[in-house]
């Protein structure tokens, strides 16, 4: 392995004698930089060796910067002093042609002049010690000082640590690489060898932190590789015990409610299914029946199952009927089974509803009569003990009597039972908690934008199959069972609603608003050069100027929390997610930047795509309305607005010039709530060091667990009161 090493030339023309007066300097920036300094008078350049290339590398910027100004101060303005060796030194030093030719002619007897001798002998003397006394001065203010060195060794799970410790160039930014940068920041030298970082310096705190810090990149890396942590939260407005069923978009009552920005599907919804006085479930009250087919269609199907029913009862195996008999007990109503003769459950979706009082009932076997069993007598109905046989013999002595011992607690006082209504607050705040409590600590070391919001909408359901659309689940079951067993994934629509009407309505019950803005989201693909692949980027701009506000290269979803309101028109959807920014003044992004012009008056929208750097996929245009409720939550009520993208004649000049037409385009509102404290918390995430942590911790946005007045808990009250009051304004 090549020792690190750096060059430095200067036009100064140094000699031994020259170069003296500078050991005290040149030794000084040894002993700072951990480097060996040496002059090479033979190829006029400085030549720096160390333990790491970062550190000769600062070596050569601090000779650069404050010795080459001083030394070019001896240089006169012609350039000629101080620029090539004196003609005195020159003089002095003896022509190695004369003394080729004095050799020659005569022999020399004696000795030479003294003179010559001595100046020859002292410039080679000067010069000796000039150079050995360097380096010497080097190895002595090597040993006299202490060093500390620390190793950090990467985990076994860890392929390649390049991974952690460089990141390329994105967005056209400048790659990092977090070895010369910790290395600048803890002023160590920080090498990579296998799978081993060696850290050496000559203050330990700093060799502390700077291993510190490579720990925390690890731990970083690993935490961004974990896929979003998704959590259902069941909500029910009253205290009453309930049960909950996957109803169908198609049969949901409050389905004109519900929008969606792609069409796509099956969706289900989930449904409170309560109790009667009996025990047994009803039906849920938003829960459409099904359309009843003529009656011509349902007379014609009833005679035909009149004929074909014996035989299929006949024909129908043990195991089709204990599934007949289990659907009816569980529904606790015999009229409603399973059977093609049967009047179907509220839960399934047929096609098709039937009329118990005009079926025909099947044919029965005649009873058979069976002989009552005596009665038994008191001691036959008491079960007897294990140690003990079934029936006593007499005894001839007294009577004696056996009495069954019960095992008893200890007499502590009863502890009160909590109501149904708190152990699911307690269950949903639980849950809510852990989820956002792993996120935030996974966020703490990320350096960028970090946003903590709650959208209003609908909660769908996907992936459900037919036998888990039948049955009756509880809350407790969403997340370990249905989720995670079977599979079944809540979507969010993305919206609150595409009706004029319902967002006005919603808009008159909040406070008058206190600021609005306009801006474009234009979303693209983009690349800085030719040979990479194409990357998805967002693009924010002003609708009142054409410069670009931010850049976001990549949005990471930490925490997904979804909020069904059981009975409920909106849910909510929480969302803890990152952003990563780039830089705005760099290609292609400046060069798109002049390709754009909007029109004063109509806010229309004409650009050009770049061509094989960045193009165009879709714009919205969105106004945004802030409202601030009680502090410190801010309502945005934003009006959505998909541009359409109309290209236009070029005229014959090879410009391809787009159109982002406003006032054409689909429009929808969106309601989100924001808790305006953690804004300034997140913001120390944007200028964070290489490999440090945050100062802020999870209990300083959520709450201390157990805090019945946090932070995490007053946004919940806050999400539930806007939804409360939404739906009875609606």
């Amino acid at each position: 392995m090549v020792q690190p090493n750096q060059r430095v030339y200067s036009a100064r023309y140094l000699t031994p004698s020259s170069y003296t007066p500078w050991i005290p300097h040149i030794a000084e920036l040894e002993k700072k930089m951990k480097t060996e300094i040496k002059y090479n008078f033979e190829d006029q350049c400085f030549e720096i060796k160390g333990r790491s290339q970062n550190a000769c590398d600062n070596t050569m910027i601090r000779i650069v910067i404050k010795l080459l100004p001083q030394l070019y101060s001896e240089i006169d303005k012609k350039m000629m002093k101080g620029t090539y060796e004196d003609l005195e030194i020159i003089s002095a030093m003896p022509s190695p042609i004369q003394s080729r030719v004095s050799s020659a002619s005569s022999s020399a007897v004696g000795r030479p002049p003294t003179l010559d001798e001595s100046k020859e002998e002292k410039v080679k003397k000067e010069g000796t010690e000039a150079y050995y006394y360097n380096e010497t001065e080097s190895d002595d203010s090597d040993e006299d000082e202490d060093e500390f060195i620390e190793t950090f060794t990467f985990a076994k799970n860890v392929r390649n640590p390049m991974d952690i410790l460089s990141v390329p160039s994105v967005g056209g930014s400048k790659p990092i690489d977090y070895l010369s940068v910790i290395g600048n920041d803890t002023d160590t030298e920080c090498s990579l060898i296998n799978k081993k970082v060696n850290i050496v310096g000559t203050n330990e705190s700093s060799v502390k932190e700077a291993l510190q810090r490579f720990k925390n990149l690890q731990t970083i890396y690993k935490r961004s590789k974990r896929p979003t942590s998704v959590v259902s939260c069941i909500h029910m407005p009253s205290e009453t015990e309930f049960a909950i069923y996957f109803c169908s978009l198609d049969r949901f009552a409050h389905k004109v409610y519900v929008d969606l920005l792609k069409a796509g599907g099956p969706y289900w919804v989930l449904l409170s299914v309560l109790k009667d006085d009996k025990g047994s479930y009803q039906k849920p009250k938003d829960l459409l029946d099904v359309p009843v087919p003529p009656t011509s269609t349902r007379i014609s199907w009833m005679q035909a199952q009149e004929r074909h029913s014996p035989q299929q009862q006949l024909e129908m195996s043990l195991e089709e009927r204990m599934k007949r008999a289990n659907f009816k007990t569980d529904f606790g109503n015999t009229q409603y089974g399973m059977a093609p003769d049967q009047q179907p459950l509220w839960g399934e979706n047929k096609n098709y509803v039937h009329v118990p009082s005009m079926q025909t009932t099947p044919p029965r076997k005649p009873a058979t009569s069976a002989a009552t069993p005596p009665p038994k007598s008191p001691q036959d109905n008491f079960p007897a003990l294990p140690s003990t046989p079934r029936k006593a013999p007499p005894a001839k002595g007294p009577q004696r009597r056996v009495v069954r011992v019960l095992p008893q607690k200890s007499g502590r006082a009863t502890p009160k039972s909590e109501s149904h209504a708190e152990m699911l607050r307690q269950y949903n705040l639980h849950c809510m908690r852990t989820n956002l409590a792993e996120g935030l600590e996974s966020v703490r070391g990320f350096k960028g934008g970090i946003k903590l919001s709650a959208s209003l909408g609908k909660i769908l359901w996907t992936n459900i199959k037919p036998e888990t659309q039948k049955k009756i689940w509880m809350y407790q079951e969403v997340n370990d069972i249905l989720m995670k067993e079977q599979g079944i994934r809540p979507v969010f629509n993305g919206l609150a609603t595409k009706d004029n009407d319902v967002i006005a309505k919603i808009s008159e019950m909040l406070p008058p608003y206190h600021g609005i803005s306009a801006y474009f989201e234009i979303h693209a693909n983009a690349r800085n050069q030719p040979i990479l692949p194409y990357k998805p980027v967002v693009l924010y701009m002003s609708q009142q100027a054409v410069d670009f506000k931010k850049i976001v290269v990549a949005t990471n979803k930490i925490t997904e929390v979804n909020w069904v309101s059981l009975d409920r028109k909106f849910d909510f959807q929480m969302n803890l997610q990152t952003e990563e920014l780039t830089r705005m003044d760099v290609k292609p992004y400046s060069t798109f930047l002049k390709k754009i012009s909007i029109h004063p008056h109509t806010r229309q929208m004409t650009y050009e795509d770049v061509p094989d750097f960045l193009q165009v996929s879709e714009i919205y245009l969105k106004n945004t309305t802030k409202i601030r409720l009680h502090f410190p939550f801010v309502v945005e009520i934003t009006r959505v607005e998909k541009l359409p993208l109309i290209p236009q004649t070029s005229l014959g000049f090879n410009i391809n010039k787009i159109l982002a037409d406003t006032g054409r385009g689909e429009v929808w509102y969106t309601v989100e709530l924001f808790y305006s404290v953690h804004d300034e918390v997140f913001k120390t995430n944007a200028d964070l060091p290489a490999g440090k942590f945050a100062s802020w911790t999870v209990d300083d946005v959520l709450g201390a667990d157990g805090d019945d007045n946090g932070p995490l808990v007053q946004f919940v009250r806050c999400l539930l009161l806007l939804t409360e009051r939404s739906e009875n304004v609606i």
